[in-house]
């Protein structure tokens, strides 16, 4: 669904000749255009409303309430309405005393909702005092390419979005001696069955309380796979024995091994694999 955004503006500002007034509605309604064309989201202003007979003062406090997004067009006069200072412009002041109510007893609502957007016949200093430190974007109808930004806020979506962290391979783990290395194999017991090749043992680990089904050789986990119809998916990691044993042993896991093949070729595989295998 595409995000619902209403703009508020002043539609002229203290010293504007007739002129000046006429660019800035062409302006701001380039804007919502732009905004629905380019920026995928439902703009709304009040110049679409122009040739219906409508109560403004009802449109707009429903507009307010029901946008998921308020865009302010910030102008002097803009400004001057914010601060209830704007004769020339009772319909701003009506929007602008909503947004001070959410202001006032919103505060988070108000930031999440609220944009100040500067457009071309504005500047910075247009943006009142209280959203002086609230994000802010300078937009150009005539260039789409400058409301990226925005498209991103609006839809909720990162310009840059933060890359996954690389989870830490098993081997290094092992090597690094971090208990983290079998810290997904707790509380996994399985059953331990010779895939109808003999020669499984299990190492010293008193109790074996808890095991942990492990295989010598790549050969011998595409064997149990092939054995039990499973799909091959590449989950499988060779960790020496002696690297794992010294991690397991105080957690009471006992990890099966080969017996007869080196310790270097043992193949082993983490608990969310075993509970396929073993299923």
């Amino acid at each position: 669904m595409r995000p619902d955004v209403f703009v508020v503006w002043a539609h002229t500002s203290p010293g504007w000749d007739a002129s000046r007034t006429q660019a800035w509605r062409q302006t701001v309604l380039g804007f919502t255009d732009l905004l629905n064309r380019h920026l995928g989201v439902d703009g709304d202003v009040d110049l679409y409303y122009q040739h219906e007979p409508v109560v403004w003062s009802a449109l707009c406090q429903r507009r307010i309430e029901e946008a998921d997004r308020i865009v302010a067009a910030v102008s002097p006069g803009w400004k001057l309405a914010f601060s209830q200072n704007n004769p020339q412009s009772p319909g701003a002041e009506f929007e602008c005393r909503l947004l001070l109510e959410l202001l006032v007893h919103e505060r988070e609502a108000f930031d999440r909702r609220v944009i100040p957007v500067v457009l071309p016949g504005a500047t910075k200093a247009d943006i009142p005092l209280a959203m002086r430190s609230m994000q802010r974007f300078v937009v150009d109808p005539g260039v789409p390419e400058s409301a990226l930004a925005l498209k991103h806020l609006l839809h909720g979506q990162p310009m840059f979005p933060k890359p996954a962290v690389r989870e830490p391979r098993f081997r290094e783990l092992a090597r690094a001696g971090d208990p983290r290395v079998v810290a997904e194999l707790l509380n996994t017991t399985v059953c331990l069955p010779d895939p109808g090749r003999p020669g499984l043992v299990a190492t010293d680990v008193h109790g074996r309380e808890k095991s942990v089904l492990a295989f010598t050789g790549l050969d011998r986990l595409m064997a149990y796979r092939e054995l039990r119809g499973l799909p091959w998916e590449g989950r499988w990691l060779e960790v020496e024995g002696a690297e794992l044993l010294p991690l397991v042993r105080p957690l009471e896991v006992g990890v099966v091994v080969d017996a007869g093949a080196p310790v270097g070729e043992t193949v082993f595989v983490s608990a969310a694999d075993i509970r396929v295998l073993t299923g």
